[in-house]
């Protein structure tokens, strides 16, 4: 692709972004951020589209997105771990307590 060609490219893609934007704001004027037709139209035309031009960059942001869902499991795990435990200590000594006052309770 030259220069022109991603350049026309690129304004193309901004085109459609503002005409949507343009016609989810007349139909809400406080709507702000992408629209959806924008979104739907990504994922449904343009993608598809032009996968064989961005695939490098797809393959890439997959794997990074690889990484943040196991760094984010691993956080998960390590809050969930504490939680779980603070619970499974607060139960322990729930049932510990509720024993010594049934105890003191049966003559």
């Amino acid at each position: 692709m030259t220069c022109l060609q991603v350049h026309l490219h690129y304004r193309r893609v901004m085109n459609r972004l503002l005409r949507d934007h343009d016609a989810a704001v007349e139909a809400d004027p406080t709507h702000t951020g992408l629209p959806q037709a924008f979104v739907d139209w990504t994922w449904q035309s343009w993608l598809p589209r032009n996968m064989h031009r961005y695939q490098a960059q797809v393959e890439e942001h997959i794997r990074y997105l690889d990484l943040k869902i196991g760094n984010l499991n691993n956080s998960l795990e390590q809050i969930a771990g504490c939680v779980l435990d603070d619970r499974y200590a607060a139960a322990d000594l729930r049932d510990r307590l509720q024993r010594e006052l049934d105890a003191r309770e049966t003559p």
